[in-house]
């Protein structure tokens, strides 16, 4: 009898940590600070004899970024540097005039325009403001990865992305290659400003770039970059809104008296 009750207990125990690692990854999911990230080029084309019969056509891509800073009215979020830039446009396009424009989408399909607030080419890190979003920002990791550490990725490759849906990835970390780190991880076109996060959920790094020939391995900033850029420029915004918020009140309250 004891034998049978021993068996019976350790079946239980066996078969409810065999369920623990499969759900523990969706306990972690950023996936209400995720943001897919649409931009739009609106590109003005003139009739090469003919400079006044012009013509606008307008071309869209895709990324994605995850929300690193949130208050009642804003937020913050972290995406790719290459992602912000018009330098790949103006290349593309030449003496073409174009105008871009940026929105973001959460994960209940809202469109939110955004403001780019800082970039790091060096390391293609960029921070975007947007007025009017709040969801909850994503954890900043405060411990460095290790080679060998499972790590988890939600990304919307090739413009893959829907209402309460999102791709999720998962690989591992492989270690610092020259100014870059090196993750084994699937990624695409659209995966560009994704979030690498650690088994707690935390942020540890960027999708930035993939292999051509083999897009099963992942470049990203460095965990140390990634993390002090998010926070200095993130502070450094808040610092400026705040003391523009402070001149504009007395401003407006100086004109009042005036008046």
């Amino acid at each position: 009898m004891r034998y049978s009750k021993f068996v019976i207990v350790l079946a239980f125990i066996l078969g409810f940590s065999s369920c623990s690692p499969t759900n523990a990854a969706k306990r972690i999911l950023p996936r209400e600070s995720f943001l897919k990230i649409k931009k739009y080029l609106d590109v003005t084309l003139c009739h090469p004899q003919k400079k006044d019969l012009c013509v606008i056509k307008r071309f869209g891509a895709s990324a994605s970024g995850v929300i690193v800073d949130s208050n009642g009215d804003h937020a913050y979020a972290l995406t790719a540097a290459h992602v912000c830039t018009e330098s790949n446009a103006k290349k593309m396009l030449g003496n073409h005039k174009f105008t871009m424009q940026f929105f973001v989408v959460n994960i209940h399909k809202r469109y939110f325009p955004v403001e780019i607030v800082a970039i790091d080419t060096k390391n293609d890190l960029c921070i975007l403001y947007i007025k009017g979003l709040y969801n909850p920002p994503i954890e900043i990791g405060v411990d460095e990865p290790e080679p060998g550490d499972r790590i988890y990725n939600v990304a919307a490759p090739l413009g893959i992305f829907d209402k309460n849906m999102i791709p999720i990835f998962d690989g591992f970390f492989d270690g610092n290659s020259g100014a870059r780190a090196i993750y084994s991880l699937p990624a695409k076109g659209g995966s560009s400003g994704s979030p690498i996060v650690n088994h707690r959920g935390e942020l540890i790094g960027m999708v930035s770039a993939v292999y051509t020939y083999f897009p099963q391995i992942t470049i990203s900033p460095k965990f140390k970059e990634t993390t002090a850029f998010i926070k200095r420029e993130v502070n450094n915004d808040k610092q400026k809104r705040n003391v523009n918020a402070i001149i504009s009140f007395f401003g407006d309250l100086f004109s009042k008296k005036e008046k």
